[in-house]
């Protein structure tokens, strides 16, 4: 944990003194002595935090920081735009209704509303989403290339229920399915009792931003009533998808 803040007042220093910094100035303004200094950059310039022009040169804040900031704008945008459109679908098949965030390496739940049933699901914001049994995780898996899905996948399938596939090569077949329907389901395979419905959603030229779902008990939840409600988990899909900036959506 001291490393780490150590590491973050060292990054601090270019908020306050300007966008080029030396060794010495590092040293003399963070008051670490130069080979901690030293050591520390050179993880944060492997890890894309900080460059360093040429050997033994200042040193600047990296391209890495174009990424959060990029991510942070996108994300704040994205909940104020989807929200009508979640509501909507709410209100169309009245069951609990979300939307999960795709950083990249993981899917986050940051937005949900809740079915007007006394039995429901009651997904938790901020949860992280198992990508290989959840509807929303695979409809994001399905979109990505065989390299990036193995990374992805890599030490990740754990078993939650009897349905959950853990088997890579099954779970790619299942995969191509999903892409080419254009929506997963989770049959029971996060959590025994539950189903759900996902639909990738996307942004600008095609690039994965997260996904929207449905979620309830599979008691309610059946296989006849899952197939009635994919028009209109597709349709909020697509207008969260147009409205950020996607016109190449359509539905399966």
């Amino acid at each position: 944990m001291k490393l780490i803040n150590k590491a973050f007042s060292i990054l601090d220093l270019f908020l306050e003194h300007g966008d080029e910094l030396a060794l010495e100035d590092l040293s003399r303004l963070s008051g670490l002595n130069k080979a901690t200094v030293r050591r520390i950059a050179v993880s944060l310039i492997e890890c894309g935090c900080l460059k360093q022009s040429q050997k033994r040169g200042k040193y600047s804040l990296g391209m890495r920081f174009l990424d959060f900031s990029g991510a942070i704008k996108r994300y704040n945008s994205i909940i104020p735009l989807a929200t009508p459109h979640l509501i909507r679908l709410n209100q169309e098949v009245n069951e609990t209704t979300f939307m999960a965030l795709w950083d990249g390496t993981k899917v986050v739940l940051c937005q949900s509303f809740h079915a007007n049933h006394p039995l429901k699901v009651d997904p938790e914001e901020g949860a992280h989403l198992a990508m290989h049994c959840t509807s929303v995780g695979k409809a994001i898996l399905a979109e990505l290339e065989e390299k990036e899905l193995e990374i992805c996948l890599k030490g990740q399938l754990k078993t939650f229920t009897p349905n959950t596939i853990t088997d890579l090569n099954e779970l790619k077949k299942h995969l191509m399915m999903v892409k080419q329907q254009g929506l997963a389901f989770d049959d029971e395979e996060f959590e025994p009792g539950v189903r759900g419905i996902g639909v990738a959603l996307k942004i600008g030229k095609g690039s994965l931003i997260g996904g929207v779902g449905v979620i309830g008990p599979s008691v309610r939840l059946s296989w006849d009533r899952l197939r009635e409600i994919i028009p209109s988990v597709q349709e909020c899909s697509a207008c969260i998808s147009r409205e950020m900036g996607w016109k190449n959506f359509k539905n399966k």
